[in-house]
């Protein structure tokens, strides 16, 4: 692919996410739908993102090397 291609095919992607691509956490609206009622509300709506266990073990994963190295580096 050429990049102008690639280009093409990442504003595709992005335009199909944005514009009509119904999401189950807006409820089953699009991303341009929630930003639209978001700019004319006095309090917007929220839609919190869920918790994922994959990440929070991520970040303790993290954690838990941060704290091995200052440990090590304390020694």
């Amino acid at each position: 692919h050429t990049y102008e291609e690639a280009a093409e095919i990442i504003y595709r992607t992005y335009e199909y996410y944005i514009y009509r691509y119904p999401q189950k956490r807006f409820h089953g609206k699009t991303a341009n739908q929630v930003r639209q009622e978001a700019l004319t509300a006095v309090t917007p709506e929220q839609y919190p993102i869920a918790p994922s266990r994959r990440i929070e073990r991520f970040w303790e994963g993290i954690e838990k090397s941060k704290a091995k190295h200052q440990a090590q580096a304390q020694q």
